[in-house]
């Protein structure tokens, strides 16, 4: 008897380190997750707050060398935005590479037009930065180009 009692002590404690650590690995990527949606929120409102000179700042080393921060602030120009939400956060297993999609409400001759562009994220450094994307990916849900409206 007593060794059938320490076999069930000894599985019992194999099975509380397995889900400890698997508890640990959870907690890590949430961490992650939660560093990237603070990353994503602070890029967004330089942008709603026009601030395109922070806003670069956001953007990984390659991306830097692809635009340089003076085409950035001249590509742009002064688009309103009105306001932003992150609508899914999906990171890769790795835990350096991440794509988010925001919602993001433009403000165009007095429409709101919502745009849900995805934003690739990678980590460099230690910190989230954003992939540039010539083309963007977005789906808008309303006034889409090429969409005849009902």
């Amino acid at each position: 008897m007593k060794s059938t009692g320490r076999t069930l002590l000894a599985a019992a404690c194999c099975l509380i380190v397995i889900l400890l650590a698997g508890c640990a690995a959870l907690s890590s990527l949430n961490t992650k997750q939660e560093t990237l949606e603070e990353r994503v929120k602070n890029y967004m409102q330089a942008q709603i707050d026009g601030k395109w000179d922070h806003a670069y700042s956001f953007f990984d080393s390659s991306s830097r060398e692809k635009v340089s921060r003076e085409n950035y602030l001249h590509q742009f120009g002064k688009p309103s935005y009105k306001g932003f939400a992150i609508e899914e956060i999906t990171m890769f297993p790795s835990g350096d590479q991440a794509t988010v999609k925001v919602r993001i409400d433009l403000l165009v001759m007095g429409y709101v037009f919502p745009l849900v562009p995805t934003q690739n994220w990678v980590k460099e450094n230690g910190g989230w930065f954003l992939k540039w994307s010539e083309t963007p990916s977005r789906k808008t849900t309303s006034f889409s180009p090429g969409e005849k409206q009902k």
